[in-house]
């Protein structure tokens, strides 16, 4: 879509964004300087179109719509570029993180490095902490955010069955609330082969048969989030409107276990 977009905005003859574009009577538009180097070359009294050859009747029209379009692409394109697929301009704001043992759930068994997480069956850390989720088996990342723009991947494997976002540092953690926006959550709960958003109403999206990676783009004075299919390059869902008044911080709820010993786990890649 970004790309058509960008190529809506360009002059056919010279291939660079429109500049003072006109429209013939063919509906066919050029940079003004394009067509008059064209008459010029030509030297004949009629206006022929570049493309279509059709001869111009009319007086050239001054397409406004198109100027303001390519003014746009001009200044917002790489903004545009990005919030479609995960760009370069995106990756430049990849944060190094890990999960902050004192927030995870008793039953999580967290990696030596604080970089992986799943859920097992048994209590593995009991003891009580005011920071730590009681009746939620989920944990939250390091460090957190109050302003600038961040961006993560994380491999969810062959999970059916997570949450993944950001929740503001104030939410509840010793209660079994629902994980919705209105709470201070914005995250995206993978459930079979969908994807549900935490927003209100409910929604639903279907997820790709092989996605296995998701990687989350944050902007906290935009106050958006960007969630990304990495492997298809492809972005799944987008929150506004999130809440900047208090930091946020990365949320991660690993599958629940099965008839296995443990979930699938959620690995912050590098």
């Amino acid at each position: 879509m970004a790309k058509s977009l960008q190529e809506e905005a360009k002059c056919p003859v010279c291939l660079d964004f429109f500049s003072n574009p006109i429209s013939l009577s063919c509906a066919h538009t050029f940079c003004f300087d394009c067509i008059e180097n064209w008459m010029r070359e030509r030297e004949k009294s009629t206006l022929t179109c570049p493309l279509c050859r059709g001869v111009s009747e009319e007086h050239l029209m001054e397409e406004w719509q198109i100027r303001a379009l390519t003014l746009l692409i001009m200044q917002h394109g790489p903004l545009l570029e990005q919030s479609l697929h995960v760009s370069d301009a995106i990756l430049r704001f990849q944060e190094h993180m890990t999960l902050d043992a004192a927030t995870a759930n008793p039953l999580l068994v967290l990696s030596d490095d604080l970089r992986s997480v799943q859920c097992g069956k048994f209590l593995h850390n009991p003891r009580e902490d005011p920071e730590r989720f009681t009746q939620l088996a989920c944990v939250l990342g390091s460090p957190h955010f109050s302003s600038g723009r961040h961006y993560w991947e994380v491999d969810v494997g062959e999970g059916k069955e997570w949450a993944l976002g950001v929740c503001k540092e104030s939410v509840n953690r010793t209660e079994k609330s629902v994980l919705s926006s209105e709470l201070g959550f914005w995250i995206i709960s993978m459930k079979g082969e969908t994807i549900y958003p935490s927003s209100l109403p409910e929604t639903s999206i279907s997820a790709s048969s092989d996605l296995d990676r998701v990687g989350i783009f944050l902007d906290v004075e935009m106050e958006e989030m960007k969630f990304f299919d990495v492997k298809n390059d492809a972005l799944i869902y987008t929150y506004r409107g999130l809440s900047s008044l208090e930091p946020l911080r990365p949320f991660f709820c690993p599958e629940q276990p099965g008839e296995g010993a443990s979930g699938a786990p959620l690995s912050l890649c590098p």
